[in-house]
């Protein structure tokens, strides 16, 4: 377990278990930006794209990424998302659910995502509302509530807001905006700040089946970073995807197959220093 190797064979489960957790817990210290749920990407889409899915945001995980992009949802849909080990590590599990359809007044949208382990968790719920507030504008605000859990430690929750913009600024181009966090919200009595995050990218549809997104990510602690994704859709049933990002630098791919109301999706992508992530989802879609 935990790459402990021959040793684990004279360790106590629990021994072992309490082990895992210190180093997990190291990771997690060290390097906040790699394991928080912020970052992690949900959807294999987004994710196949290196995240740079702001201006995209035409699917149930734009609640995740820019809530105003549940606007693009023509029918009701749903998906459910799994990365079962996170570079290896199946204490670093993310699993969520997201849905969105379209209302005579609005689109509305719900997600639902639980990342770690026994010992270590962090779980958010939320709902998403999005409208369109000009022929070429949609807007979307997000309500969430995130809670960690550590064992023997206790537990510490918070609301929080996310809000964003898709505009459509030029014939087969789209731009998109976003802000986690706009409230700055803290998380515990220790009143530790919750991740703020502003996205700002640009989507250019060349070709009705063709999609090139770039996108910057500022992570108010730390650098900025510059995303790109590609999308290739093949006989209307088949998308290709790949994307690369820096700060940390990371590559990704992903494919995804349609048939009837029901989408497969897989994406992979890389950490310099901890290496490949697999993620996969299942998506029901009424809108063929």
């Amino acid at each position: 377990m935990f790459m402990l190797g021959k040793y684990t064979q004279i360790l106590l489960p629990q021994q072992v278990k309490r082990i895992s957790f210190a180093i997990i817990a190291f990771f997690l210290i060290n390097h906040p930006h790699l394991f928080t749920m912020e970052n992690n990407g949900l959807g294999t889409k987004a994710s196949g794209m290196a995240n740079a899915f702001t201006a995209v945001s035409d699917n149930c995980w734009a609640i995740n990424y820019n809530p105003a992009g549940i606007t693009s949802v023509t029918a009701f849909q749903c998906s459910a998302f799994i990365v079962p080990q996170q570079f290896g590590l199946q204490e670093l599990q993310t699993t969520a659910f997201a849905a969105a359809m379209p209302l005579s007044f609005a689109s509305i949208g719900i997600k639902v995502e639980k990342f770690g382990f026994d010992l270590y968790s962090e779980t958010e719920f939320g709902l998403a509302l999005a409208k369109m507030i000009d022929r070429n504008i949609s807007a979307g605000l997000y309500f969430g509530y995130q809670r960690l859990d550590i064992a023997r430690y206790g537990t510490a929750g918070s609301f929080f807001f996310n809000g964003g913009l898709i505009a459509h600024i030029m014939e087969n181009i789209d731009a998109g905006f976003s802000v986690h966090n706009i409230t700055d919200a803290t998380l515990g009595r220790t009143g530790e700040k919750m991740p703020q995050v502003f996205d700002l990218g640009a989507c250019w549809v060349p070709f009705h089946d063709l999609y090139f997104s770039i996108e910057m990510e500022k992570d108010v602690r730390f650098p900025a970073s510059i995303k790109m994704g590609i999308e290739q859709i093949v006989f209307s049933v088949i998308a290709l995807r790949t994307g690369v990002a820096n700060n940390p630098d990371k590559y990704s791919a992903g494919i995804a197959v349609r048939y009837s109301f029901f989408e497969f999706g897989y994406a992979v992508y890389s950490h310099p220093d901890l290496g490949w992530t697999n993620q996969i989802d299942l998506s029901f879609k009424l809108d063929k």
